[in-house]
């Protein structure tokens, strides 16, 4: 699936995590996100009503990790252009959503939650 600002569409690097979160055990991890917007207007609005990013993450998976190493299938976030991008371990890498499709970078991210699982 490509990128797509599109709520109900799972489609955005946020719902993106709210999907993962879900495959491990969160139950309706994105229920309050899914068709709450359909831009990225809309989108960085509902966000910022909610809290933020980080807020959003945590409200779910509880507080993020601190101080050790990202374990595969950790959720995190990582600062980009002014927005907080999600991000998923493949244990060396990070999966996020992008333009095309998945995407993979090695930038370290500022917040990271443990999936609960080895």
């Amino acid at each position: 699936m490509v990128f797509s600002w599109d709520s109900a569409a799972n489609g955005d690097c946020l719902l993106f995590l709210a999907g993962w979160a879900e495959q491990i055990g969160f139950t309706d991890a994105g229920a309050k996100w899914r068709g709450a917007y359909a831009s990225e207007l809309q989108a960085r609005a509902t966000l910022e009503r909610q809290g933020g990013a980080v807020w959003a993450v945590t409200e779910v998976m509880g507080p993020p990790r601190m101080g050790s190493q990202a374990q595969r299938g950790d959720i995190a976030l990582l600062a980009h252009e002014g927005w907080h991008l999600g991000l998923i371990c493949t244990g060396r890498m990070w999966a996020l959503r992008a333009v095309r499709g998945i995407g993979l970078t090695r930038r370290q991210p500022e917040f990271i939650w443990p999936a609960g699982f080895v």
